[in-house]
């Protein structure tokens, strides 16, 4: 899979949890999904609705609010003031598992697929579980709409020297290569789109996953293809045997 650019980001973002920007900024994302909640809940309830029809809002209606709640769980682990996360080993395939299961029955709702590349012989990682499966499952939620049937979103993980990296592919229009330095620029002047041609992107949410890595004292990076990115995290390898 050739690339045509890569980035790689350690550290950056600690002072923008310090000021009430991204607050704001993480509200006004997280109006829409609210806003989309409240127009579902009013359809389920009203009379001329058939049973699959509200069967169907429902459906739409849990799904919203799961991606909401994802986001918001994010924010909830990168306070300003945090310095680390404790960390243990952690089988990296079982996370990537994990996270497929939870996102497929959004992929499946918008016609899209997500996949995980396997893999044998995959090594134990130094990471925050539940940190890591945020980070996983944001850049997850970011791929929905840069994929297909034909060509899913698919998680992969590969070794990297003393490193393992997990990476989801999208195919989605190009990224900058200065990605989370323009995403704290637009965060700053609170602008509606992280990036304009990937207006479906969650610049909060991208910000977020840059704390998590730095406080699993790992890092987050992207890589340009031809066709879409790849956005992946960096983990240590643990001094464990493997699982697998």
């Amino acid at each position: 899979m050739s690339a045509e650019g890569y980035h790689h980001i350690e550290g950056g973002s600690n002072w923008l949890f310090d000021s009430p920007i991204l607050s704001a900024q993480a509200a006004s994302e997280l109006t829409s999904p609210l806003v989309l909640m409240r127009q579902l809940g009013l359809a389920v309830s009203a009379e001329n609705v058939s049973d699959e029809e509200r069967r169907l809002l429902g459906k739409q209606l849990t799904l919203t609010s799961e991606r909401a709640l994802r986001l918001a769980a994010s924010l909830s682990m990168t306070t300003a003031n945090q310095q680390s996360l404790p960390l243990e080993p952690v089988n990296p395939m079982s996370i990537c598992q994990e996270v497929v299961h939870e996102l497929m029955p959004m992929f499946t709702a918008y016609g899209k697929r997500i996949t995980l590349k396997p893999r044998s012989r995959v090594p134990l990682t130094v990471a925050n579980r539940k940190a890591l499966m945020r980070i996983l499952l944001a850049f997850g939620d970011n791929a929905l709409h840069y994929g297909s049937a034909e060509h899913p979103i698919q998680l992969a993980i590969s070794g990297h020297g003393d490193k393992v990296r997990i990476g989801v592919r999208d195919y989605g229009p190009a990224v900058p290569t200065d990605l989370w330095k323009r995403l704290e620029g637009r965060v700053q002047r609170r602008a509606l789109a992280p990036l304009s041609n990937r207006p479906h992107t969650s610049g909060v949410s991208l910000i977020a996953v840059q704390r998590l890595a730095e406080l699993m004292d790992s890092a987050v990076g992207t890589i340009r293809h031809r066709d879409g990115a790849t956005f992946y995290v960096d983990l240590r390898v643990s001094g464990q045997m493997s699982l697998l």
